[in-house]
């Protein structure tokens, strides 16, 4: 199972970067996970768009899928000349309503919607979900293949189930989105660095990744900071592969 990273910055993407989106790879299996600004012209540096397997949205915020809106039109091309033969499966929360409609799209994309039971299974790679604490709904995801846990928190302030979804997990991709001395109170949307450190300690993973950088913070800061927590701890990189 691979991870390449097509897109780490948010809510806005940086010069030259792109927001949330992530190709998890196994064998033929390919799976897109998040479509943010910038997303679609990178993930086609390593797929055909025809040989997706699925598109998985944790959430409905902007910076999570407003190249959806983008892909719409390049899947309608493809279909009209046929070189897709089919729609493409995208699975992604029901709320808000407004934004799960525009998706709607029929003859472009199969929607689905993700609830905290849904199980999922592509080719030897099992999805498991669980809803997170964000101003949208929105739910982390497990992938396993046997023999690797790979768990990817999409947006999420500190709260319990992230924890406890993380449990042995060899990859754990987490929301930095904020550096503790910007978090004033509870009510945040995201994780602050440190908080993705103790997470991974808490949960006993092998190896943290942060990921969701805003533009304006240095990296290697919010990597300190987690480090402080967990030592296995790297940031994400732009248009790379990691093994899981």
């Amino acid at each position: 199972m691979e991870l390449t990273i097509l897109g780490n910055n948010g809510p806005y993407p940086a010069a030259g970067g792109a927001c949330s989106g992530y190709l998890v790879t196994e064998g033929n299996c390919k799976i897109l996970i998040d479509c943010g600004n910038g997303v679609l012209s990178n993930l086609q540096r390593y797929v055909r768009l025809n040989e997706l397997d699925a598109i998985i949205l944790t959430h409905l915020h902007s910076d999570h899928m407003s190249d959806m809106l983008v892909l719409r039109y390049a899947v309608k091309i493809l279909r009209d000349s046929g070189r897709i033969d089919k729609s493409i499966d995208v699975y992604a929360p029901d709320e808000p309503v407004n934004d799960y409609d525009l998706l709607n799209i029929k003859d472009v994309f199969n929607l689905r919607t993700i609830t905290p039971d849904l199980s999922l299974k592509f080719g030897n790679l099992s999805f498991a979900f669980k809803e997170m604490t964000h101003p949208f709904k929105c739910f982390a995801v497990s992938i396993e293949n046997g023999t690797k846990k790979f768990v990817y928190s999409g947006d999420t302030s500190w709260n319990e189930n992230i924890i406890s979804f993380s449990k042995e997990a060899d990859f754990l991709l987490l929301d930095a989105g904020l550096r503790t001395e910007d978090k004033k109170g509870d009510n945040v949307p995201h994780l602050t660095a440190a908080e993705c450190g103790k997470v991974a300690a808490l949960a006993h993973a092998k190896r943290l990744m942060l990921t969701h950088f805003r533009p304006d913070y240095s990296v290697e800061n919010l990597k300190a900071e987690a480090f402080h927590h967990f030592k296995r701890v790297e940031a994400s990189e732009i248009l790379k592969t990691y093994g899981i």
